[in-house]
């Protein structure tokens, strides 16, 4: 995954503009408050002013030294008295030469700002006071705008931080949550459609990640399908090579077979009869193949159901007696043989014979390969079906192959290929019916269900 900078990051991205804006909205804040101070400064310093100017000014008691400390100690100001030649009679603090009346120096280097009122009746006061100037430290009037400025500045910092450590953390869990949205997408582009990103939180990435999770579920059925359909395919393309190697062993075994019937002295051989159907049947499956393979279907051929089941069985029995299966065939719903040839019964047909004998056939073999006692059974169910059980006393099928089990070359065995089970479900589709299979008391099931005409 590619590292992203921090100046790309969404964090960065989302925190930057908020400090920004909260950084220039304080120092606006305390730039006011400085300027605000400065006027409440300059007020109160014209009040201080103006109070002393007016208990000074019409005073008739002398203006001497020790008066004007005993007044700029509680004043908490400095004072000093001119004459009429604008000339220092005394100050309360050590004055430098002043190059201004606006503002004066003290010889310890503190700048003052001066303010003077007139004395009434200068001319007949013997101390020859005519103005008094009141000095205000400038170092404290600026103290005063530092401190109108500090208290917003101070407040503006502390909640920019406050808001900034919560952001902050608000946004590690957004980034999170992001991340591993970022993650699941890029595991679901490698093809891992399994893990999941939605959680429990009901918002915008909530719903995200379970529109993430939905489209991940898409993509496994059609990434299913996609292979079931490549498998299709190839069982096409090998059905077609087998089917053409098939059908000239079949024609000549089948020859050679009739040849000996003929030959032969007693005409009600058994077991030629039963092979030379069982060629048939073969030639049957080939033609179908080859009919596959090429992309073509056959039509169907209706069938009586019982008349599948007859076939089927006596096909199978002989296998079963070679591998020392024990066989238990049952038929439930149906009216007996003799009922059906007296051609006054109506019996069930399925769509297409050769499907369902197919189908049936491998249901049926491949429980008698699985378990020593195999149990078949046909009956009429409701909704106009017919279901063939089978059932073995078999291991079942094992766990890892279980939820894919009819997909094409999925088995078990390690000759087999995987294609029986796979015919049996395309049977069940083509005669409208479905095919299932469950463990239960230690025996495998398998049912065959399909539509009766």
């Amino acid at each position: 995954m590619k590292k992203t900078s921090t100046f790309r990051s969404l964090r960065f991205r989302l925190l930057a503009p908020m400090v920004a804006a909260a950084l220039l909205a304080a120092a606006l804040v305390a730039a006011a408050s400085y300027v605000l101070g400065a006027r409440w400064a300059t007020d109160e310093l014209q009040s201080r002013f103006e109070a002393i100017e007016q208990s000074l000014s019409g005073s008739n008691f002398p203006l001497n030294e020790r008066v004007l400390d005993s007044l700029a100690e509680l004043t908490q100001t400095e004072l000093v008295s001119v004459n009429v030649a604008d000339e220092v009679i005394h100050s309360t603090t050590a004055l430098s030469e002043r190059s201004e009346d606006r503002y004066q120096v003290s010889r310890d280097g503190r700048k003052f700002r001066v303010l003077f009122f007139a004395i009434k009746n200068e001319s007949s006061r013997q101390d020859r006071v005519a103005r008094v100037g009141v000095m205000f430290d400038e170092s404290q009037i600026e103290a005063s705008r530092r401190r109108a400025a500090m208290l917003p500045l101070a407040t503006g910092l502390s909640t920019i931080l406050a808001l900034t450590s919560i952001m902050l953390l608000l946004s590690s869990r957004l980034i999170s949550r992001v991340s591993k949205l970022q993650r699941r997408v890029e595991g679901i582009a490698g093809g891992d459609f399994q893990s999941t990103a939605a959680d429990d939180v009901d918002d915008e990435i909530g719903r995200l990640g379970g529109a993430v999770d939905s489209m991940a579920s898409q993509l496994s059925q059609l990434w299913s399908q996609i292979n079931r359909q490549q498998s299709e395919k190839l069982l096409h393309q090998i059905a077609g090579g087998m089917a053409h190697q098939l059908r000239n062993s079949l024609t000549g075994a089948r020859m050679a077979v009739e040849m000996h019937a003929q030959q032969c002295q007693s005409s009600n051989d058994e077991g030629i009869g039963v092979a030379i159907t069982q060629m048939e049947v073969a030639e049957d499956y080939v033609r179908r193949l080859l009919l596959v393979a090429s992309g073509r279907v056959d039509e169907d051929h209706a069938a009586e159901v019982q008349s599948c089941y007859d076939d089927v069985r006596s096909s199978l029995s002989p296998i079963a007696s070679h591998l020392h299966v024990e066989m238990e065939w049952k038929v439930n719903g149906f009216p007996a043989r003799d009922a059906v040839d007296s051609g006054h019964e109506i019996v069930g047909l399925v769509l297409d014979g050769p499907t369902w004998i197919a189908a049936a056939s491998n249901l049926i073999g491949n429980a008698m390969q699985a378990g020593d006692d195999v149990r078949v059974e046909l009956c009429s169910i409701p909704g106009d079906l017919v279901r063939l059980r089978v059932s073995d006393d078999g291991p079942g099928v094992p766990e890892k192959i279980a939820e894919d089990l009819f997909e094409p070359f999925v088995t078990s065995k390690p000759e087999g290929m995987g294609l029986g089970l796979s015919v049996a479900r395309r049977a069940a589709e083509r005669l409208g019916g479905e095919v299932r299979w469950r463990r239960e008391n230690d025996r495998t099931f398998f049912e065959l269900d399909a539509k009766l005409g």
